[in-house]
C-alpha cells in the first residue's frame, strides 16, 4: 500500500524524506530537474589541493594508461607513442573550440603562439560577432573560414586514427575505443 511505502521511506531517511538524502537538497539549483550537488565544494578547476594544474603531467598519465591498456612492450610503445600523441592532439584541437594553447606550450609574447588554425578561426568568428557593426559579408567570411578549419582538423584526425589503427591488433583498437 502507498501508506506502507511512505512509512518505509520515512524509516530509511529518518523521517526527513528524499530532500535529506545524499544528492538532494532543499536549495534550488539553476536546473530544476537536477538535484543540488551533495558534499564539499569541488576544488577550483585549475588548482587541486594547492597544486597547479600541469598539462604535461596529465598527458604523461594518459599515455602511461594507454600503454598499460594496450599491454605493449617498451619497444612497441616507442613506435605507437607518436601515433597516439598525434591522435590526442588532433582530438583536442577539435574539442577545444578556441581554448588556446596545446598541452605544455607557452606563449612568448605572441598571442597566437601555439594556437591551432581551428582555434584561430573560432576566435576570429567570435571577434566579428562581438562587433555589432560587422557586415553580413564579414561574418560569412569568418564562418566559412571556421568551417574550412574544422573540416581540415577532422581530416587530420581521421588520418592520424588511420595511421594508428594500422599498427594495432583488433583487441588493442577496441581497447582504445573504450577509453
Amino acid at each position: 500500500s502507498k501508506e506502507k511505502q511512505s512509512d518505509d521511506r520515512a524509516d530509511r531517511t529518518g523521517g526527513r524524506g528524499l530532500a535529506s538524502t545524499k544528492g538532494f537538497s532543499r536549495k534550488r539549483s539553476n536546473d530544476p530537474y537536477r538535484p543540488a550537488r551533495a558534499g564539499p565544494p569541488r576544488p577550483q578547476r585549475m588548482e587541486r589541493e594547492g597544486q597547479r594544474f600541469d598539462p604535461q603531467q596529465m598527458n604523461e598519465r594518459y599515455l602511461t594508461r594507454v600503454k598499460e591498456t594496450l599491454g605493449v612492450s617498451d619497444e612497441e610503445w616507442q613506435v605507437l607513442k607518436p601515433k597516439v600523441e598525434k591522435v590526442r592532439v588532433a582530438q583536442m584541437n577539435i574539442q577545444r573550440r578556441g581554448g588556446g594553447m596545446r598541452m605544455g606550450q607557452r606563449s612568448e609574447g605572441n598571442i597566437d603562439a601555439g594556437i591551432s588554425p581551428l582555434d584561430k578561426a573560432y576566435r576570429d568568428l567570435q571577434a566579428v560577432l562581438g562587433n555589432k557593426d560587422a557586415s553580413a559579408k564579414d561574418i560569412a567570411t569568418k564562418l566559412a573560414a571556421l568551417r574550412e578549419a574544422r573540416k581540415k582538423s577532422e581530416d587530420e584526425l581521421a588520418e592520424a586514427k588511420k595511421q594508428l589503427k594500422e599498427l594495432l591488433t583488433q583487441r588493442q583498437e577496441a581497447q582504445l575505443v573504450l577509453m
